[in-house]
């Protein structure tokens, strides 16, 4: 389901300590809303230095308070995580879900279509299930594109979908165009976003369209995605990053010590609204919808969601999800 980013150097200055990392592509993240993450030029270097409302407090405070606010009901290690994972059952809800949000500004029925970052493969065998007359899944995981192979041939749909592993920026490669790219609960884990936007492009045919859901986001109470082990909302702005993280080890993924939110496994690219539909764009996009928080377009929830999504700030912090349809338009339009 992830990316890696392209390779290169990088300086990060983090609290007065300077460290060599991989991954230049980070220099274009941003974040306008709570807290920043800035990035310069230096000896021909990049340069990052944390800025959030948390960054200055001192660990001896910041650390038990965190820890005292936090749990360890989840803790588990990669591979028992993985163990659990391993069952080949098609689990259509999620994927049920996706298409009937997206299913209202496109239709997929007939259609060429590429997943990317398929993960187990359930999006991908319920379309080609309910219509779809090509699918193809890529993701970067060969256990869950393993899963999705079996689950396939369990389904009786392996004529119809075909399953790659790879990195989907660097590595895929078709002759053939689709006329229709889906992506789920990936974007805001992609460390190379603009690059993924721009090869998703590239794939589709004229008039094509990519249709995603992702979330939460960056600026969101959970956008570091650090719920497993603590409630705190805006923990990522409210308490240093090395704090969380370490915290994070300790409460909830011990074989996964990591120093920054792109490194965890799974990677975290801090994205926010504004940055993702700045890449669309300069991806060459059209957007043909946008809506925040679809799934609270109902009920008591309808209002609240109407104000988050109409008002720039609240668009912001209230973006726990994130509905998007692009479109790639035809040429004639664009030499027009």
């Amino acid at each position: 389901m992830y990316y890696f980013a392209r390779s290169g150097s990088v300086t990060r200055v983090l609290s007065g300590q300077t460290r060599r990392v991989t991954d230049p592509a980070r220099a274009r993240i941003t974040l306008k809303t709570f807290g920043k993450h800035h990035w310069s030029r230096q000896h021909g270097g990049l340069h990052h230095k944390e800025d959030n409302l948390g960054a200055s407090i001192p660990d001896s405070l910041a650390y038990p308070l965190l820890k005292a606010l936090s749990h360890s009901k989840n803790l588990k290690t990669s591979n028992q995580i993985a163990k659990e994972a391993g069952q080949d059952v098609y689990a259509a809800c999620e994927a049920s879900s996706f298409l009937e949000y997206i299913g209202k500004y496109l239709d997929y029925k007939g259609k060429s279509v590429i997943d990317v970052g398929c993960g187990m493969g359930d999006l991908c065998i319920m379309l080609a299930k309910t219509g779809a007359q090509r699918v193809v899944g890529v993701d970067l995981s060969w256990d869950r594109i393993a899963s999705a192979r079996r689950k396939a041939v369990a389904e009786n749909v392996q004529d119809r979908v075909t399953f790659e592993c790879m990195n989907f920026v660097k590595e895929y490669q078709t002759l053939d165009t689709f006329d229709i790219a889906f992506s789920q609960s990936a974007f805001e884990h992609i460390l190379s976003p603009l690059d993924c936007l721009k090869k998703i492009y590239a794939c589709l045919s004229e008039g094509g369209v990519l249709g995603t859901i992702f979330g939460p986001l960056w600026s969101s109470p959970y956008g570091a995605h650090m719920y497993g082990f603590t409630s705190v909302p805006w923990v990522h702005f409210l308490f240093p990053e090395r704090v969380v993280l370490r915290v994070r080890t300790e409460r909830f993924r011990p074989d996964d010590p990591v120093e920054r939110y792109e490194d965890v496994e799974g990677h975290l690219n801090r994205i926010t609204v504004q940055k993702f539909m700045q890449y669309a764009t300069q991806a060459g996009f059209e957007v043909q919808a946008f809506r925040l928080n679809p799934s609270q377009d109902r009920g008591i929830y309808k209002i609240p969601n109407a104000l988050v999504n109409a008002i720039p700030f609240l668009r912001e912090l209230g973006s726990l999800q994130l509905l998007a349809v692009l479109k790639k338009p035809s040429l004639r339009r664009l030499v027009g």
